[in-house]
């Protein structure tokens, strides 16, 4: 994650500064926007886009000026969504966009599965994975639900 840190823009930056500061969770912050926490996630570290409301509840709840993080947004630039995925990497269209969510989203998933259960580690050979039909008017959506063990690093 430090090489992650050390790229982010001074509005994440500042964000992640003042989450920390004020030892507040990406739920309750999400709460607190009306979006999901990991999507919080992303946003904080530079991989989504705020709206002005956004902007504006932020600042309001970190006691930041908004016109000043509105502007950090904009020299930001897009989101950060270009993701460098490893060599044989796989481009079936059914696989691929799951390295590309990992790619994209593994920080912020990071964060919020360390922020509710500690430093540690998913088990893959432990893992269930289910896959679920979803159905939305004229559209089929797929759901995944991945469950694991998860094992605490130690210290010794």
């Amino acid at each position: 994650m430090d090489t992650l840190n050390s790229t982010l823009s001074p509005a994440c930056t500042k964000l992640l500064h003042e989450k920390t500061r004020r030892r507040l969770t990406f739920a309750e912050l999400a709460r607190h926007l009306d979006h999901d926490e990991v999507w919080t996630a992303a946003l904080f570290y530079g991989r989504a886009t705020p709206t002005l409301k956004d902007i504006h509840l932020l600042a309001d709840l970190l006691n930041l000026s908004p016109e000043t993080l509105e502007d950090d947004f904009k020299t930001a630039g897009p989101p950060q969504r270009e993701v460098t995925v490893p060599a044989g990497t796989t481009t079936d269209p059914v696989l691929y966009p799951f390295q590309e969510a990992i790619a994209l989203y593994g920080p912020a998933v990071r964060s919020v599965i360390v922020e509710k259960l500690g430093d540690g580690a998913v088990s893959a050979p432990n893992m269930k994975v289910r896959v679920e039909r979803v159905s939305r008017g004229k559209t089929t959506d797929v759901k995944l639900v991945l469950e694991s063990k998860y094992v605490p690093y130690q210290s010794w």
